[in-house]
């Protein structure tokens, strides 16, 4: 049997894996022993897995794999903050992770995860929609990415501390791999990072919104928003003829008040487009009495004309919001000289860049993008 068609373990629960172990006539604490081999130690060979006996070793190998995805490049950023891996798909496709640093002791990290193979959204300034969309990934995809950035180098996950889903594509448009992998990276018996170390971003998908409401997941949701009104949003993020402004904002200040959770509200600062101090104030008035967070963003030149403003007008539209009462950040970009944000990976498959297993390498492209 090849690998398509065994049972990736990384997809599955801890009891969806032991009822399958069941049916191969197994007792099922043998999954809580292989599950502990993957999540723990990053070990995908069952031959390996000195715990099984030499007859269960190929019985399982089989039917099952763990699909830690394969690395084909390597990037790491000029100050060891960031690493951006180009991982391989069982069917060729090459997806982008990102593994973030906190702090210079490197003890403690994100990672930033892909949710689809290109995407449908089709944001002006993301480099990904040039890709268009090409398929959803499965939960063990997902899973698998962050398996192989965490366990890169090392033996063990230990400092994963947190997850976000800003890699390639609209994760509440993967709904119920995203929400499967989720409650996969929250098991103590799997990854164990805690739910409030878990952020979805979305560029506004309202019924997912409202469905993810539902589940009683005290993660993080961050909304992709990057303009005030609706004239503006629907050049820079087309979803939002589907979805406008004043159904988002509805649809958010009820989830707040449903969660409990405060959103992240994500804003891309791009020079000339949307940084006018004109636009500061209509955002504040927008998010007026909304349990929320702006995230502040500068855009990062992608060559395709679009680029950030200055020091000085970023920090203009900040205060704007701090005086309105905002509560505001500015993101430090972190891996600029590896075009380590999200949406760039089309600009490497674009030219043709020979990629190579676990090499490491300083990219020089046009710098990083930003998620839809």
């Amino acid at each position: 049997m090849n690998n398509e068609n065994k049972i990736d373990i990384c997809g599955l629960e801890l009891k969806e894996f032991a009822a399958q172990i069941k049916e191969t006539g197994e007792k099922t604490f043998r999954a809580a022993q292989i599950y502990k081999w993957i999540f723990n130690n990053g070990e995908s060979d069952f031959n390996r897995m000195s715990d099984l006996s030499a007859t269960q070793r190929p019985k399982f190998a089989k039917i099952f794999n763990a699909g830690i995805l394969e690395i084909k490049r390597k990037s790491v950023s000029g100050d060891k903050m960031a690493v951006k891996y180009a991982l391989a798909l069982k069917d060729g496709n090459i997806i982008e992770t990102v593994k973030i640093y906190d702090n210079q002791s490197l003890d403690k990290y994100t990672i930033c995860v892909s949710t689809q193979v290109g995407c449908p959204v089709n944001c002006a300034f993301c480099q990904t929609a040039r890709m268009g969309f090409i398929r959803n990934l499965s939960a063990a995809e997902i899973i698998g990415q962050i398996l192989a950035a965490a366990f890169d180098e090392k033996n063990s996950s230990e400092g994963l501390s947190n997850v976000v889903y800003m890699g390639m594509g609209e994760p509440l448009l993967n709904y119920e791999s995203v929400i499967k992998s989720i409650k996969i990276i929250n098991s103590p018996d799997a990854l164990n990072v805690s739910m409030r170390k878990i952020t979805v971003s979305t560029a506004g998908v309202v019924p997912m919104i409202e469905k993810l409401m539902a589940e009683n997941m005290p993660l993080t949701l961050a909304l992709s928003l990057h303009a005030p009104e609706d004239a503006l949003r629907d050049k820079l993020v087309p979803l939002n003829k589907k979805y406008n402004i004043k159904s988002l904002i509805d649809t958010i200040k009820k989830y707040t008040r449903t969660t409990k959770r405060r959103v992240t509200i994500e804003y891309v600062l791009i020079d000339k487009i949307n940084d006018k101090k004109s636009d500061a104030v209509k955002l504040n008035e927008l998010l007026k009495n909304i349990m929320c967070h702006v995230n502040l963003i500068p855009m990062n030149s992608t060559g395709n004309g679009f680029c950030a403003p200055s020091k000085n007008k970023i920090s203009e539209f900040k205060n704007i919001l701090v005086n309105g009462g905002t509560n505001v950040t500015v993101r430090s970009s972190r891996g600029q000289d590896i075009n380590a944000a999200c949406g760039m990976l089309y600009n490497e498959i674009n030219k043709n860049i020979n990629i190579s297993s676990n090499s490491n390498s300083n990219d020089n492209d046009s710098g990083d993008g930003n998620q839809s």
